[in-house]
């Protein structure tokens, strides 16, 4: 098991955390915002990443994912369908569904997953904590953690 810094609190660090976690290991969620205001846009995931996700326990409904079973391409000006398309065969293709989703609904379902219930130590995450440097003190790896009036250095044991 290590003891595991992760830099960012966003959709690639909590999904980090969540496959460090699942691997055993001990990890802290460094995070420079207070996660309270959390903006974005749509987004598609692709099978290879909804076959991740639903292996580290992602419930698509709890997480209001949307199944995509059809596209339409359209005309701008006059909204008359130029091509149709059919999506229902991806997850027997594939090995699972393309999902559509909110970028604030991935978030929350990763944080989560990472810091929730499950499988390995819960990751914890420090919030309003800004990795300001990180530099290599001899043969131990080590951040400088930009906190209020105070710079720690955190070396893994």
């Amino acid at each position: 098991m290590l003891n595991i810094i992760v830099a960012g609190g966003g959709i690639a660090g909590l999904a980090t955390a969540l496959s460090l976690r699942r691997a055993g290991h001990q990890v802290d969620i460094y995070e420079r915002s207070s996660f309270n205001n959390e903006i974005g846009a749509a987004i598609h995931m692709a099978s290879n990443a909804s076959r991740a996700l639903l292996a580290w326990g992602l419930d698509p409904q709890h997480a209001r994912f949307v199944t995509a079973k059809r596209g339409l391409w359209k005309m701008g000006d006059s909204l008359e369908t130029i091509r149709e398309a059919d999506f229902t065969f991806y997850e027997e293709r594939f090995g699972a569904p393309w999902f559509l989703t909110h970028r604030v609904d991935l978030h929350a379902e990763l944080k989560r997953l990472a810091t929730g219930t499950g499988p390995g130590f819960p990751a914890k995450p420090h919030l309003n904590t800004e990795v300001v440097a990180y530099v290599r003190l001899l043969q131990y790896p080590g951040c400088y953690l930009g906190l209020p009036n105070l710079f720690t250095t955190i070396v893994p044991r």
